[in-house]
């Protein structure tokens, strides 16, 4: 399996460190730990390390997940550097 970095930003806000805790847990639960979080000028942003397959799988499974977390995926942002490969 090849490891995929992708950002996946997610239409949800935090107003403290403790929601954002929160945030990370729930997106853990549902199998997401090998996203990290941050803040986005449109929402949180999750950057996976995710190894899979292929791209889509890992992007399509991480949706999958953020999703049944409830949780609304914005887009997905990848850095040019993947674009040109």
């Amino acid at each position: 399996m090849t490891e995929y970095r992708f950002r996946v930003v997610i239409n949800h806000r935090v107003v403290n460190e403790h929601q954002m805790l929160e945030l990370a847990d729930r997106l853990a639960a549902a199998g997401c730990d090998d996203g990290h979080l941050g803040g986005h000028s449109d929402g949180i942003e999750v950057v996976f390390d995710r190894e899979a397959a292929s791209r889509d799988e890992a992007m399509r499974s991480a949706i999958e997940q953020i999703e049944g977390c409830g949780l609304v995926v914005k887009r997905i942002e990848l850095d040019r550097e993947v674009l040109a490969a």
